[in-house]
């Protein structure tokens, strides 16, 4: 079996844009129910950044983090977008 090397051209439009909305993923925000709480999470990497007693601290925390370019998402108690920030 002949292995075949993988290249990237970093130059080519669409590997770029393909690229950056990976790196942009990484950085958004979701506030999400958490048990009794609300969790300020990154899906990309499954990790939830902080736990709060309310679901309104979760959204100030997650909006203070956010850096331009990138977008909060607050999510209902049944787990569904009610609605996106854009930065």
């Amino acid at each position: 079996m002949q292995k075949i090397p993988y290249t990237t051209d970093q130059n080519n439009p669409s590997i770029r844009a393909y690229t950056e909305a990976v790196e942009k993923g990484k950085k958004n925000q979701h506030v999400l129910p958490y048990g009794k709480e609300w969790a300020v999470a990154n899906l990309v990497s499954k990790k939830v950044d902080l736990t709060f007693h309310n679901q309104q601290e979760a959204i100030e925390y997650a909006r203070s983090n956010a850096t331009q370019g990138t977008a909060v998402f607050i999510h209902n108690a049944d787990g569904r977008i009610k609605e996106r920030i854009d930065y």
